[in-house]
């Protein structure tokens, strides 16, 4: 049964997409991209990617219980993410003439899915698994039969995970007035804040992880757009490239804390944002306006 969907542009600031805190893992990456190596671990909160043709993930395993996917679209159309259950081997599945395999088929069990979504936007699903062998798959016609697919196992446990439920978004109505003295919440993903315009001086930021894994909190200042500051190959922007200048940072924090930052700022255009290997591309980001 399918606890929760949501879906959020990679390409602007994301405001929705928090995850709630659970039992504690060793989870601490960027979002995976194809080809990326990914240790074999065991995780209930799981990072991850879908594009032509690959379906990439942070943890090829989970406990039995709550299990939270926050994916991404990097490919170039819109796909699926669907959560099988079945003994078929990976890639193994039967396909109809129609390049697609039944659904309802005997030997497998879809258990829920994100519907088809577009390039440059991710989304969030939260399932309650079993033990047993799955695959994590796109079943649009020609794409699992293309190497969309990937081996999942969820392992018994004598204490099943329970996580919590995904929290409300934060009240923004008040984000038009300036504020020196700002609160937020950073997650998968995205940047929330109660203040897009700060008066010069000194600014406070007092800002909660909201996410599944570590993120970190920039303040940036640039005249580049948000979400437009160059990446590299390595999926983060050079700190100290030409037209930015990092001002300061609350350095990488694990979920369910909170972290604080002080700082003196001058007029000008501002980001705040997660400079995190693929975060930033992933939408983590929101402007910040300082004025006289």
């Amino acid at each position: 049964m399918k606890t929760f969907t949501h879906f959020v542009r990679v390409t602007a600031v994301i405001a929705s997409l928090g995850l709630g805190g659970c039992a504690a893992d060793e989870m601490n990456l960027g979002v995976p991209q194809s080809g990326d190596s990914t240790e074999e671990k065991v995780s209930n909160k799981i990072v991850g990617s879908v594009q032509e043709w690959s379906v990439t993930t942070s943890a090829h395993s989970a406990l039995e219980g709550d299990v939270m996917f926050a994916m991404a679209n990097y490919g170039t159309m819109a796909h699926e993410f669907l959560v099988v259950k079945t003994d078929f081997e990976p890639g193994k599945i039967p396909l109809g003439d129609n390049d697609r395999f039944d659904e309802d088929a005997k030997g497998l069990e879809v258990i829920d899915e994100i519907p088809e979504w577009e390039p440059n936007t991710a989304g969030v699903l939260k399932l309650n698994l079993k033990p047993g062998a799955y695959q994590l798959l796109c079943n649009i016609a020609g794409h699992y039969k293309n190497g969309m697919y990937k081996a999942f196992t969820v392992l018994e446990s004598d204490k099943p995970v329970v996580m919590g439920t995904l929290p409300e978004p934060m009240d923004t109505a008040k984000s038009e007035a300036p504020s020196n003295d700002i609160t937020g919440s950073v997650g998968e993903w995205r940047v929330t804040v109660d203040a897009h315009e700060s008066k010069v001086g000194e600014v406070s930021f007092t800002m909660t992880n909201e996410g599944t894994i570590a993120h970190e909190f920039l303040v940036v200042k640039t005249d580049f757009e948000p979400g437009k500051i160059p990446l590299g190959d390595n999926n983060r922007f050079d700190e100290k490239l030409a037209g930015l200048e990092v001002v300061d940072e609350i350095p990488e924090w694990e979920p369910g804390k909170t972290g604080t930052l002080k700082l003196k700022l001058d007029p000008g255009k501002y980001q705040l944002l997660c400079n995190i290997a693929g975060h930033y591309k992933n939408g983590m980001y929101t402007p910040l306006i300082v004025t006289e």
